[in-house]
Formats: structure tokens, sequence, C-alpha cells
């Protein structure tokens, strides 16, 4: 029966192995074997020097590695590993204090954070005012806007061929628009001249104007250039004035008024000027015709006038 030996491998653990297990584990250099029920353990090494002296154990019909060299192996490394307290320790590097990222919650910062939101919510107003305003008074910029789009793309387009001609249906119905917009505008607006009517259109490059817009330039216009009338003729115009008011009724005259002090403060709406060219058409239509012709020469006088010193 083979012989059986305690063997305790270098890590501590401890097998129950024959002569052929200790000779497996000949390669760890700190294994000890306790044989023979001695207690005491001996080293690995020895312990196979005297069993390969004392030759093959009973029972077995020789070693089974007869004649086979045992290879010596490199030891296991069993060294324990080095405690945690010392390992070296790593160190950061010091935080730049001014690259530190600002707490929105703390010190001064709240006050970053309000002043950031508050010019957003200016920003936002704005636009939002912007756009009523623009869907309010779409139908006096977007023709205007058109305009002047078609008038840059044109001029765009003879700038990169100036080769290519206009062609005389193009001119023949810029030309049409023009002849219509002036006939709508002396038949809406009496006390001007188809010559004053001309020039004020005349000071408009990008768009065709509409007899609102017709009178709102000239009655400006006429404002700025009156001071330049003789003073016969000043106190003239202002007779026929009155006398184109005097046809009006007392609500309409206070609505005149009324137009002129908004004049001095802002900008006239469309609407206004639709409805004060309605009311002066309807006073010059009830002059009578000598005194409509003259206060269409003394009107469209201060008219050029101020064309010229103020522009439209």
């Amino acid at each position: 029966m083979p012989r059986e030996y305690k063997l305790r491998l270098g890590d501590g653990t401890v097998l129950a192995v024959d002569e052929q297990g200790l000779r497996t584990w000949a390669i760890d250099g700190q294994a000890t074997v306790q044989a023979g029920g001695t207690g005491q353990w001996r080293p690995l090494k020895e312990v196979l020097a005297e069993v390969a002296a004392s030759g093959p154990s009973s029972g077995r019909g020789g070693r089974r590695d007869d004649g086979i060299p045992i290879i010596p192996l490199k030891p296991i490394d069993t060294k324990p590993p080095a405690h945690a307290s010392q390992l070296p320790a790593l160190h950061f590097a010091a935080a730049d204090e001014e690259g530190q990222p600002e707490d929105l919650y703390e010190g001064n910062s709240v006050f970053s954070v309000v002043w950031l939101w508050v010019k957003r919510l200016v920003l936002i107003g704005g636009l939002v005012a912007g756009g009523v305003v623009a869907a309010n008074t779409w139908p006096t910029w977007l023709p205007v806007a058109t305009q002047i789009g078609l008038g840059l793309f044109t001029k765009i387009d003879e700038y990169a061929h100036p080769d290519r001609a206009k062609t005389p249906a193009v001119k023949d119905e810029k030309q049409q628009q023009m002849e219509a917009a002036q006939q709508r505008a002396s038949d809406q607006l009496p006390y001007l001249s188809p010559e004053t009517i001309q020039l004020v259109m005349a000071g408009s490059l990008w768009s065709v104007l509409d007899p609102p817009e017709v009178f709102s330039r000239a009655y400006s216009a006429a404002r700025r250039g009156s001071s330049t009338l003789t003073r016969p003729e000043a106190e003239e115009l202002k007779s026929l004035e009155t006398a184109l008011l005097a046809g009006l009724r007392p609500a309409e005259r206070q609505r005149v008024r009324e137009y002129d002090r908004s004049r001095l403060q802002r900008a006239t709406m469309p609407a206004e000027d639709r409805e004060m060219a309605d009311i002066f058409a309807r006073g010059a239509r009830a002059l009578p015709t000598p005194s409509r012709e003259r206060l269409q020469a003394l009107f469209g006088k201060a008219v050029a006038a101020g064309l010229s010193s103020g522009g439209a």
C-alpha cells in the first residue's frame, strides 16, 4: 500500500499525498512534509531525497518517474503585498482659484443670474413687441419691402449683366403703374394739382405711393415750405384752408386739430392718413372751383419748397 504524507505548501495549504504527489510539488521551495506521525514538518526536498534513497515503496512495481529527470521551475513568489500605509501617496496639483467655476447660488453671482434673465426677458419682450407692430402694420411696410427687394434685385442684375437692356414691356408696365397711381391720387386728393402729386411721387425711389401716403408726404412738406411763401400768399392759403374746414362737420374739424397735434409728437398711422385724406377731399370738393384751383396752386408751391428743403 502506498505511503501517505501530509504536505504543507508555501502558501499554507495542507494536502494528503503519496510519493508521486510529493514529487509533483517539488517546485515549491517552501513546502514541508510531515511523515510517520512524528508531528514534525521537514522540508520537502529533504523528504524526497530520503524517499529516493530508500527505494520504491512496498506494493509498487517501482518508481513511476524512474529515468525521468525533474525539471526545476521558478519558485512561486509568495511575498505578501505591501500594506496600504506603505504605498506612495499621490498628490494633486493645487487648483487655480481663478479657474474655479462660479457658484451661481452664492454671493454676488445671484445678481448676475438675475441680470442675465432680465436681459433675456427684455430681448424677448422686444422681439414680441416688434412682431406685434409688424403684424399690425403689414399693409404699410410689406408693399414697400417688396418694392425695395425688387429694386435691389433689379440693380444687381443690371450690374451683373450691363449689356442686358430693359425690354420695352418692363418700362411700359412701370409707367402704367405710375400713371394709374397718379390718376387715383388725383381723384381722391382734389386739393392737390396733378403736378404736385407727380412731384411727391417722384420722391419715392422704390415704390409707387398710394393716395393716403401722397397726402401725408404732401401735408408734411407743405407745413415745412409754408414759411417760404410771401406774406400775402401765406395769408391767402390760410384763408382758403379755413374755408375748406368750414365746410366740414364739427367732429371732422376736431379730428383735423387732433391730427395736427399728433404729427408734432409722432409718425401718424396709415389709417389716420387715410381718414384725413377723405376729410380734406370732402372739404375741397365743397369749395368753389376758383377757390379750389387757387388752393391747389398755393398748396403746391408750399409742397415744392418743403420737398426741396426737407425731403419727402
